[in-house]
């Protein structure tokens, strides 16, 4: 369930008719973390959810999760206050610590570090931090200082940066990242998108044209779905992730479409699972999409 708005109120009722509700909410944590949700995890932890319990597929700590799921800095803090292991490593073997740095985010990295996490970044965790923080001066002078570091950064870990700036619509980092030589192709996480794919399910329209603009393939497939960026920006707009703060989807499915986007396989059916948003449906309508499409969408 989700646990935002009236449903704080719901899990409230709940939580306060189950018995046994320590046992009941012990493993409960893993929504509201993925959700960013620090009122729904408060709420958890007061009726006894014990964060140094959590499981998830594979067995994943919670501080390493939250940061993963790109929590606040006071959803961490809270989970480290009732008793979360603020070192205890994720499934791909790095610390909370060690993710904070190398996602960009100072503010959690410090936090980690107050609380006497140890330092054990890397030099590409580092290297990374720069890039997602658009900070051109740090990057260069790390390369600089080691010029064939960036060709001993693995293909992944170039893609999920990039990824993430583009999720994010941090269009100067991501340009940084390019400036600097990451791959435009470039996949990242499982389902195998591209930036493109990334920038367009969030809505960031400015990245979509700088990623364009530098020869991003508007008909590239990410390899789960077989969909493109076009397909991911339609169920984005539906779905509207919070990755990006400035989202804008009917501003960027018009780019990818006067970029020469093809809107075949695109669904306006009614019983479609994830459907664009009105807005979105109402432009794509106008480019010829109907109802009578039945192709499935990433």
């Amino acid at each position: 369930m989700g646990f935002a708005g009236n449903a704080h109120r719901c899990l409230r009722l709940l939580l306060a008719h189950t018995p046994n509700v320590a046992d009941t909410v012990k493993w409960a944590l893993s929504a509201p973390i993925s959700l960013g949700d620090t009122e729904g995890c408060r709420l958890l932890l007061e009726a006894g959810a014990d964060p140094r319990r959590y499981l998830d597929d594979p067995p994943c700590p919670v501080a390493y999760a939250a940061v993963r799921a790109g929590c606040s800095a006071e959803l961490l803090e809270l989970l480290l206050a009732h008793g979360a292991d603020l070192d205890a490593p994720g499934p791909d073997g790095r610390s909370p610590y060690r993710l904070a740095v190398g996602q960009g985010r100072t503010d959690l990295a410090a936090l980690l570090r107050q609380r006497g996490a140890p330092d054990d970044a890397t030099d590409s965790d580092r290297f990374l931090s720069a890039c997602l923080r658009a900070d051109r001066a740090g990057a260069q002078r790390q390369l600089a200082d080691d010029p064939g570091f960036l060709d001993r950064l693995t293909r992944a870990e170039q893609g999920a940066a990039i990824v993430q700036a583009a999720e994010a619509g941090s269009t100067t980092a991501v340009a940084l990242m390019l400036d600097l030589g990451f791959p435009i192709d470039v996949r990242g996480a499982s389902d195998g998108r591209t930036p493109l794919h990334a920038a367009a399910y969030a809505g960031s329209a400015e990245t979509v044209r700088l990623l364009l603009g530098r020869g991003a393939d508007v008909e590239a497939r990410d390899t789960s779905w077989d969909s493109t960026p076009l397909d991911w920006a339609a169920v984005g707009s539906g779905q509207r992730p919070r990755s990006n703060s400035r989202p804008d989807w009917v501003a960027t499915v018009r780019t990818l479409i006067e970029a020469g986007a093809s809107c075949d396989g695109l669904t306006l059916s009614s019983d479609d699972p994830k459907p664009p948003s009105p807005e979105v449906a109402q432009l794509l309508r106008a480019h010829g999409v109907g109802d009578d499409h039945t192709e499935s969408k990433g």
